[in-house]
């Protein structure tokens, strides 16, 4: 009987520590650190002024009035909503609603016609269309509306998406329009229209660099800046041929000013990045009482965010601006016996290896880099030389138009061109961006 009465009490003293062990876990406040990074994550950057091109890429496929195009995706918001709502985990028969339009949609291009197009990594858009000028032409006519709709993203200023948060929520298709305003510019240009078009190739360039720099979602900013690239090169290979005695349009001034702090942060992706890993969607929200338990989405946030709010700190953006090698510890959060003991789901979660932030700096940084060899392409024209080699020149070159040593900038053995390397060497070697960058006439 002493025995029995004995295993009795350990086993409620063990309910009592385990019960007291959970109760401070869920009830103790979040670290130093977890405070700071969840402020980081937290914070407003939603542009405050401009518009937002968030409800027109939705619908850049249908054929939808301008003025219609804020109730259409409200309604669409509507459905994506009741959506999440009743999304449950496993249900294979729920699939997230459709974008839907009382308009029709657009005609799509094929996978012929997306060939026929520039690519933001073609060395030679110019050529391409020269060669092909008549079926470009036909192409262009057949996609005129798409191609409108395109260029319409030059009248907006930010992309920020009020759609809910989720792993298994649709996004706008980004892409629908690529390489049509590319290659529309490149025919002005080849059919003698050329200061039209590189009033337009500096437009491109300057929207896709607002869009780029002020978008919360992490698959937008990365397309644009592909697309933001994809117009640098393109603008560089028409001031190569551009007349040495026209002036630049004032376009060009706005597309190629000094790259500043929103051309490389990646904060507000990563806030909806953060967002989307704490959803419900990726759990689904608890049936049953005891299965709050083992989950608490609170907690679980306390331990992911200093993981993202790290592209959040100032000191990162500073080291991007500086063009300096940047390479993030990858390390899982601190855990205790009460993190394991009140949140056991999510810290089991918190150990597993998030994505590699690390890329997508080097990509912001390649983009920034693009921009200020696109500045210093315009500032060696128009600069005059005054007999000093273009070695020369480049030294005495504006500060801020400055490159990291691992990019080994230099000229080619003709002198013609400068070249440059990437940081992110992984995506060069399996979809490589041309290194060469043909110098312009002097002006």
């Amino acid at each position: 009987m002493r025995v029995f009465k004995g295993l009795l009490w350990a086993t409620g003293a063990v309910l009592v520590a385990l019960m007291a062990a959970f109760a401070w876990g869920r009830l103790r406040p979040p670290t130093p650190a977890q405070e700071r990074a969840l402020a980081l994550l937290n914070q407003d950057l939603k542009p405050a002024t401009g518009r937002n091109a968030n409800a027109w890429l939705w619908f850049m496929g249908f054929d939808i009035p301008a003025d219609q195009v804020d109730a259409a995706y409200a309604k669409q918001r509507q459905r994506m909503v009741a959506w999440v709502q009743s999304f449950r985990p496993g249900d294979a028969t729920v699939t997230p609603p459709a974008t839907q339009a009382d308009f029709p949609k657009l005609p799509s291009m094929s996978s012929a016609e997306r060939q026929a197009l520039c690519k933001p990594r073609d060395a030679d858009c110019l050529a391409k269309v020269r060669t092909h000028r008549d079926e470009i032409v036909a192409l262009l006519a057949r996609h005129e509306k798409l191609l409108a709709r395109d260029k319409a993203l030059g009248g907006f200023d930010y992309l920020w998406s009020d759609m809910p948060e989720g792993p298994l929520t649709p996004m706008p298709p980004f892409a629908i329009g690529m390489g049509l305003w590319q290659t529309s510019i490149a025919a002005d240009f080849a059919d003698g229209r050329q200061a039209q078009a590189m009033d337009a190739a500096c437009l491109q360039v300057a929207s896709m660099r607002r869009l780029h720099a002020h978008a919360n979602s992490l698959v937008g900013t990365m397309i644009f800046a592909v697309r933001l690239r994809g117009g640098v090169r393109l603008f560089a290979e028409l001031l190569k041929d551009f007349p040495a005695s026209q002036s630049l349009p004032s376009s060009c001034a706005e597309a190629f000013a000094p790259v500043m702090a929103e051309d490389v942060d990646l904060c507000p992706s990563m806030q909806a990045e953060f967002a989307m890993v704490a959803s419900p969607q990726l759990f689904g929200r608890p049936e049953h009482w005891y299965e709050n338990l083992s989950w608490s989405s609170v907690h679980s946030q306390r331990l992911l965010a200093p993981g993202y709010s790290a592209m959040c700190e100032p000191r990162l953006t500073q080291r991007l601006l500086a063009d300096e090698h940047v390479e993030l510890a990858k390390q899982p959060p601190r855990v205790d016996l009460f993190d394991f003991v009140s949140n056991s789901a999510g810290t089991i979660l918190s150990r597993i290896s998030g994505p590699a932030f690390d890329v997508y700096l080097a990509r912001q940084q390649d983009t920034a880099a693009s921009l200020r060899m696109g500045a210093l392409l315009i500032w060696m024209r128009d600069t005059p030389g005054d007999g000093t080699s273009p070695a020369q020149r480049y030294a005495q070159r504006p500060a801020w138009i400055h490159f990291a040593e691992s990019r080994r900038v230099g000229f080619s053995a003709d002198g013609r061109s400068l070249t440059m390397d990437v940081l992110d060497v992984a995506d060069q070697r399996n979809y490589p961006w041309p290194t060469m960058w043909a110098l312009p006439p002097e002006h």
